[in-house]
């Protein structure tokens, strides 16, 4: 980022809905910087369907140029395992990104919209997920692929958790909770079946804690917090935990607030962070005019507050407050996308978001 009031944020709107809820995200931000006199610079990248048509790969060098020149990204949703077998990333160009930037950690905050319905009114927690490795066989290995089959009959994964990526993901979930105020943080794990990994991933926890003495560290079982969570939601506020149940978790409290469609992401790494919708890439409403891009803009709320922590930009802090605001009161007056049960379209929904960002006091 530039020492200016200047943001310079990398553009890839991906596959399905994605070039759609992108774009209505670009419109949000805009109107944000208008408002707090943040100067926004960005470039788009191929990524994708478009990207292996006319590259043969879903991630074109060009695009991981463009990444690397940039510390921010917005990032549309891409299809899951859906490309050619040819493509170089297996089908999961998300995975890549996150390994060879070392974007290790998953933030995931889900809270409650009353309009929405959710089946816990006030639920308010984050998630905090290890992001590089794990049980995912696409980000596991420096070479090849983490699952494979010796036989027809025998297929096996492999898991990896090493003490280099443990030990920066705990200190990113001290350092965070230390940003929002919060003194505990709740690690969610699976020692007792899988003593060595997540033996490994605890133990580093239990030691950076030493220098994050103000933070309780509590450790749950994974099948407990399950359990528990449900019945005492507001007894968690921070959680962190490996990929794989980091990834269910952040699904399962978003399905109790209302649903992935307003779920933020933001995928974060030392030097660089991508904003990134929790959801798929919903071929079925492709090019109606009725896609929700609540999640996308709220992701990149959460990209903008990043740059706050890192520069004391106040005009990052500012956007990323308008627009999360202007997302509420559009839902508040009602104007919501048919998957939130309301009847407006994309540019309607986005309209209203907007109104609220320029009529903000």
């Amino acid at each position: 980022m530039a020492k200016s009031n200047e943001l310079k944020l990398a553009v890839l709107p991906g596959d399905g809905i994605g070039p759609e809820i992108t774009d209505a995200t670009i419109t949000v931000l805009k109107a944000a910087a208008r408002r707090t006199g943040l100067k926004l610079t960005m470039k788009k990248g191929l990524f994708g369907w478009d990207g292996y048509k006319k590259h043969k790969t879903t991630i074109p060098d060009s695009t991981i140029k463009l990444l690397g020149e940039h510390e921010g990204w917005i990032v549309g949703p891409t299809y899951a395992g859906e490309y050619p077998k040819e493509d170089p990333y297996h089908g999961h160009p998300n995975g890549f990104i996150r390994k060879h930037f070392k974007l290790f950690a998953n933030v995931r905050p889900v809270e409650s919209f009353p309009q929405l319905k959710p089946l816990i009114p006030d639920l308010n927690i984050v998630v905090l997920r290890e992001n590089t490795e794990g049980f995912y066989p696409d980000r596991n290995m420096a070479w090849g692929y983490g699952e494979f089959k010796p036989t027809d009959d025998v297929a096996i994964s492999m898991r990896v958790i090493t003490r280099k990526a443990c030990e920066r993901f705990a200190r990113f979930s001290f350092a965070y909770a230390e940003a929002l105020g919060i003194n505990r943080i709740s690690v969610v794990h699976k020692r007792t079946a899988l003593q060595q990994s997540d033996g490994l991933f605890v133990g580093t926890f239990e030691e950076i804690n030493k220098e994050f003495k103000k933070t309780k560290l509590e450790l749950l079982r994974i099948d407990t917090f399950s359990s528990q969570f449900p019945r005492e939601p507001h007894k968690y506020k921070l959680v962190a935990t490996t990929n794989l149940f980091g990834d269910i978790l952040s699904d399962q409290a978003s399905g109790l607030a209302g649903g992935v469609g307003v779920a933020p992401s933001l995928n974060a790494g030392t030097d660089c962070a991508m904003a990134q919708a929790v959801h798929g890439t919903a071929p079925d409403i492709v090019g109606k005019g009725v896609a929700n891009p609540s999640a996308l803009i709220f992701s990149t709320a959460l990209l903008c507050r990043w740059f706050y922590l890192r520069t004391k930009n106040k005009a990052c802090l500012e956007a990323a407050s308008l627009m999360e605001k202007g997302v509420k009161t559009a839902l508040v007056n009602g104007v919501m996308t048919p998957d939130l049960g309301g009847k407006a379209s994309s540019a309607t929904f986005t309209k209203a978001i907007v109104s609220a960002i320029n009529n903000a006091k």
